[in-house]
């Protein structure tokens, strides 16, 4: 599926899971100038495109979106969410490919088959924190992943400046919309295509 399609109508497409890969906010909206290469890869989903995805959520569909992508689902979809690595600076945050512990809600069909811990690839990924002052908005969602609320139980493999900021915070969480859902990954779980421990969160997230 490219942005074209997106920007017209899905109701009658027959899909019944999106996936966005690891990608900006920025480049899903907007995607590339034309004239910078051939016109079919140019543009984004636009305006258009995000309100065809809303008409397919709350229809049924399920949107999943991998890493940074989710900060465009959190944005265009005004989710209770906020992912608390947003902005901050890399001298105080950076964590540029680590392997990290986290700890799963094994009651969740996303998480089914697997241990209640496991690991996340966290690569300038966000990390989520549900916004619980909107309390009206605050009922429709699932926490199935988090990091560990102690910074030092976090890092498994590999080194992490200002872990602390995210300990305790969610990374993956489940919304519900309208008759659909909206998954947001905070780590990229087909890492290189290799991610075992991480795989079964993907294909349960599509399946269910």
């Amino acid at each position: 599926i490219g942005d074209s399609d997106i920007r017209k109508d899905m109701q009658s497409s027959g899909m019944r899971t999106i996936i966005f890969p690891d990608q900006s906010p920025a480049q899903i909206l907007n995607g590339y100038p034309k004239g910078t290469m051939p016109d079919e890869y140019t543009g984004g989903v636009g305006k258009e495109g995000v309100e065809n995805l809303r008409k397919f959520v709350e229809a049924g569909g399920t949107l999943v979106f991998l890493n940074r992508s989710s900060d465009f689902a959190i944005d265009q979809f005004k989710l209770p969410v906020k992912d608390v690595t947003r902005g901050l600076p890399r001298k105080d945050f950076y964590i540029p490919g680590s392997i990290l512990r986290t700890e799963l809600d094994t009651t969740h069909p996303i998480a089914k088959g697997m241990p209640q811990q496991s690991i996340a690839w966290f690569e300038q990924s966000p990390a989520f924190e549900i916004q619980t002052d909107l309390l009206a908005l605050t009922n429709n969602f699932k926490i199935i992943a988090r990091y560990p609320s102690d910074p030092k139980q976090i890092l498994l493999s590999g080194w992490a400046l200002g872990v602390e900021k995210i300990a305790g915070k969610a990374a993956l969480v489940e919304f519900t919309i309208g008759k659909g859902k909206i998954v947001l990954f905070g780590f990229r779980p087909q890492y290189r295509g290799q991610s075992l421990a991480t795989f079964p969160l993907l294909f349960n997230s599509i399946s269910n």
